[in-house]
């Protein structure tokens, strides 16, 4: 006897609605299909090394070398002091348990051996599209949206530092277990036989999340926007069971972190005034929609020389604002008829609330900040995929794969500077002419692998980027000590 049409899943409505032309399509498939791009796409980070923190963290950290540290885990900041006492008093501030857990883990599996960290980080990226791609499905009611969210998601370009770092495995664990919160969240909102167990799911996933990395903290607000803007008919149901049991998970993860963490004293604003801050985190706005949209100068580390402290009206600043009004204007308008893009559009700015400096952080903007928010700009653009497929179908269809086929492309170009720390830093020091601190990174790293001559090199090239620096003037001085014998 077939199913009654109002005892179907969303899944099987899905489905049903989509007609004859996708019949070979499901969500469960559509996951596949991203995830299989993704792992296609991302399959040469498994060739790279241990990089920038990867080394104090996770290959030199002693307390990653016994499953008996586990426990301590949950009772200690993250990184367990390792990396000398300015990397400790930075780590002070953060409570990433879980991700630490799973790294002992690997460590008992893998050892000092980095191809099977990347494989982990690859496949949590696989897991994180399909569920991606699952969670869009839900909320556009269109596989074919939902498909495009996930390649895009799959492949964007912006997700290579996430990856090519182990360290960065705190963002892949919290990306995973947030959307499965977020996925949870929507079983209560569709009524898809959710009930106390669902509830319970939610909650705990989102406490685990956070727990991996602060940044999951947002997963209520993301659902809130989603609630809302959605227009559920029976809000106080799910404010209470679903909404109610993410609260209560965040909630949780906040009141131990408080209870162990400390705040840093090496943050990227130093002592400057929240009018900087605010003036220059509205600039740092114009960058992650540069960086969403056309990925093309990627960087691991923004520095006082790539985005100094503003303290005044600038053409940044400027076309930040005028791009937070453009977004919230956009979701106004879209908000009733296509609220699946008014909720990718809310999502993002959410999901960068953590890193904008309402609580001081070491950076003024990563990449790795935009995992979760990219997950936003990949539902808002399934929508619009949704809406140009009614009025140019093939239009649409071309477009989509163009950018699918573009982003990917570029991630694959990136992979190479990922390699290991003097091919990251070459890359950066080519792309951003503006900054001596690659030059100077590899000026050390030089003279670690005893290359002098190169190493000087170098720091020629930092000087003359920057002259006056102190840190610059520091390394001359210091060099020629080294070299004149008539000093002591």
């Amino acid at each position: 006897m077939p199913t009654p049409p109002s005892d179907r899943s969303p899944a099987e409505r899905l489905s049903a609605q989509q007609g004859a032309r996708w019949f070979i399509m499901s969500p469960r498939r559509a996951a596949a299909v991203s995830a299989l791009l993704a792992c296609l796409v991302c399959l040469p980070s498994l060739r790279g090394g241990f990089i920038l923190d990867d080394n104090y963290l996770v290959a030199n950290n002693p307390s990653l070398r016994s499953l008996a540290n586990i426990p301590g885990f949950f009772f200690h900041a993250w990184g367990s002091g390792e990396g000398g006492a300015s990397r400790a008093g930075v780590n002070a501030a953060y409570y990433r348990p879980l991700t630490s857990t799973l790294q002992a883990v690997e460590y008992a599996l893998f050892g000092r051996t980095p191809l099977g960290w990347h494989l982990t980080s690859l496949l949590l990226h696989m897991a994180a599209t399909a569920l991606g791609t699952l969670l869009a499905a839900r909320i556009l009611r269109n596989l074919a949206g939902a498909l495009v969210a996930g390649l895009i998601f799959a492949v964007h370009p912006v997700h290579t530092e996430t990856m090519a770092a182990i360290c960065y495995q705190t963002t892949l664990l919290a990306g995973v277990l947030a959307t499965l919160a977020l996925l949870a969240f929507g079983r209560i909102l569709d009524r898809d036989g959710a009930g106390l167990r669902t509830s319970i799911f939610a909650g705990l996933t989102t406490f685990l999340a956070c727990t991996a990395k602060e940044e999951a903290m947002v997963i209520p607000l993301l659902a809130l926007a989603w609630l809302f803007l959605q227009q559920s008919l029976d809000r106080r149901r799910v404010l209470l069971r679903g909404w109610g049991a993410l609260v209560a998970g965040a909630a949780a993860a906040l009141a131990i972190r408080t209870a162990i963490v400390t705040t840093s004293s090496v943050t990227f604003f130093e002592n400057l005034g929240r009018a900087t801050v605010a003036l220059t985190m509205v600039r740092v706005m114009a960058l992650y929609a540069e960086l969403l949209l056309v990925p093309l100068r990627l960087c691991y580390f923004y520095d006082w020389f790539i985005i100094p402290p503003v303290t005044s009206l600038s053409v940044e600043v400027v076309s930040g604002a005028l791009l937070i009004v453009a977004v919230v204007v956009a979701i106004v308008v879209t908000a009733r008829r296509a609220p699946a893009i008014a909720i990718g559009l809310t999502w993002i700015p959410l999901g960068l609330v953590p890193v904008m400096h309402f609580v001081p952080i070491l950076n003024v903007a990563g990449e790795r900040f935009l995992y979760l928010p990219s997950l936003g700009f990949s539902l808002a653009a399934g929508g619009v995929f949704m809406l140009a497929l009614k009025r140019a179908r093939r239009s649409a269809v071309l477009g989509a794969a163009l950018v699918v086929v573009v982003f990917a492309g570029r991630t694959l170009l990136r992979w190479p500077d990922w390699r290991d720390d003097r091919s990251l830093n070459q890359a950066t020091a080519a792309a951003f002419p503006e900054t001596p601190i690659p030059w100077v990174t590899l000026y050390r790293l030089e003279l670690v692998e005893g290359d002098r001559a190169s190493a000087l090199r170098a720091l020629e090239e930092a000087c003359r980027r920057a002259p006056d620096w102190p840190v610059v003037q520091h390394l001359i001085e210091a060099s020629r000590a080294q070299t004149d014998p008539r000093r002591p």
